[in-house]
């Protein structure tokens, strides 16, 4: 069946190629093209998660879940992208693991449901596990992880490692499989700016797999920024003249115009305060020397040296609250720990843990990530991506905004990084984008 092309001749926003996808059976020497036979298609990067995801919702008359047969075994060929002409296609494999909502229509003659999808590497997790020994830089020990466990055309030239600078020895549980083997060994891993602590993250986009630290991907996300823009009026450009709005990349101004925006969490200062991004105490019981040591961490430590999108700290200290959130930090943890570990000459560690150097740290970098999320509905782009640094603009909601010699709303606009996508695809292609800085704007 030829490639199909959703939207009329004439390029505009929303318009996409699907040039294949097919579905093939692993049990049975059977392939059929089901592009003429869905509704609805999603699929889900998201930079919290080691795979990806998606759903097919399909509507046909030929019986498929029965005659082909559908049966969770199956081989789903993606190919599409943007209906410009210098964008790329994207392509990707997924493999059906579930069957649900089936219903039949009120004809008898056809029936409906929707296939559940995960990336290749999602469902081969589930049937590996650990039960080994590793050493040296997290980075190495994640690499060696995957190129284990996963068949190398899933990484080979599709795996970006940002190296770590730290150095351990570890055991691996037979209980851990590979992904959660990476999540454990991403907690201890350490990036090169001793200043610059941030936490790793693994997760797949549809160019391969990704293991970086925070301040290494909003860096960069960084490199090339696009604009976007939030105005109810189509005529409106960001000065408020009636002008068109700018072209920006290969694609058309009007595919940097925001749909909709909904804001996620602006702040929470009772959850600031309890989970520790304001102050917090560490105190950790050394189970070989049998002594007690307290780690006192505050927000101010280290706000001047990290990599951020936003400029204001979350907690602004002042003289008469201080006695309550700085001079006796707010959040308490508690964590046993053994100082010493197996040591040989070649590998002279003596602490595999590094509590009290980076515990706090990290608490308050995973949680500071979400300070500001929103959630915005753009025209389908087959360019975006997690990890991508994106420029929103918002004017002022404000009854004197035309008079404000500033346009923009300090609160929403400014720069955002790319936590997860939702690529939609029907009639026509969207894309929901969900963005997060990790400091405050005023």
């Amino acid at each position: 069946m030829p490639p199909t092309m959703h939207g009329s001749n004439l390029v505009k926003a929303g318009d996409y190629k699907l040039s294949k996808l097919v579905m093939r059976s692993l049990v049975v020497p059977k392939t059929i093209d089901i592009v003429n036979l869905y509704t609805k298609m999603e699929i889900f990067e998201d930079m919290f998660s080691p795979y990806m995801s998606g759903t097919v919702s399909m509507n046909e008359s030929f019986n498929l879940p029965e005659v082909f047969p559908i049966t969770g075994q199956e081989i789903i060929e993606l190919e599409f992208k943007t209906d410009v002409q210098d964008a790329k296609p994207v392509k990707k494999l997924f493999r059906v693991y579930k069957l649900s909502k089936h219903a039949a229509d009120p004809n008898g003659k056809g029936q409906s449901y929707t296939l559940h999808l995960v990336s290749e590497s999602g469902l081969i997790n589930h049937s590996q596990y650990c039960g080994y020994f590793v050493s040296g830089t997290v980075s190495d020990m994640v690499a060696q992880v995957v190129k284990k466990h996963f068949p190398e055309r899933l990484w080979k030239d599709r795996f970006e490692v940002e190296p770590t600078k730290d150095n351990y020895s570890f055991v691996l549980p037979k209980t851990f499989s590979p992904f959660k083997a990476i999540a454990w060994l991403s907690d201890k891993a350490l990036n090169s700016v001793a200043t610059d602590y941030s936490p790793f993250f693994f997760f797949e986009t549809f160019d391969g797999y990704v293991f970086k630290s925070a301040s290494k991907i909003i860096k960069d996300g960084s490199v090339a920024v696009q604009d976007y823009y939030y105005i109810k009026d189509k005529m409106s450009a960001p000065d408020g003249s009636p002008s068109s709005l700018p072209v920006d990349g290969p694609l058309s101004s009007v595919f940097h115009r925001v749909q909709a925006l909904e804001e996620l969490n602006r702040f929470n200062m009772v959850e600031n305060i309890m989970g520790g991004m304001v102050s917090s105490r560490l105190v950790v019981h050394d189970l070989l020397k049998k002594e007690k040591r307290e780690q006192v961490f505050r927000e101010d430590d280290v706000f001047k040296d990290i990599t951020r999108l936003g400029d204001k700290p979350h907690y602004k200290p002042s003289d008469e609250e201080n006695r309550f959130f700085y001079d006796f930090p707010s959040a308490y943890f508690y964590l046993p720990v053994t100082t010493f570990t197996a040591y040989t000459e070649a590998n002279g560690i003596t602490d595999n843990m590094k509590h009290e150097d980076y515990f706090l740290k990290r608490k308050y970098a995973l949680n500071s990530l979400m300070t500001q999320k929103i959630a915005i509905d753009i025209y389908g782009d087959s360019t975006k991506r997690v990890g991508q640094v994106i420029n929103l603009y918002t004017p002022k909601q404000s009854a004197d905004h035309a008079i404000q010699p500033e346009k923009a709303d300090k609160n929403l606009s400014g720069q955002y990084l790319i936590t997860s996508i939702r690529h939609s695809f029907s009639t026509a292609y969207s894309c929901k984008l969900e963005l997060s800085r990790n400091a405050m704007r005023v």
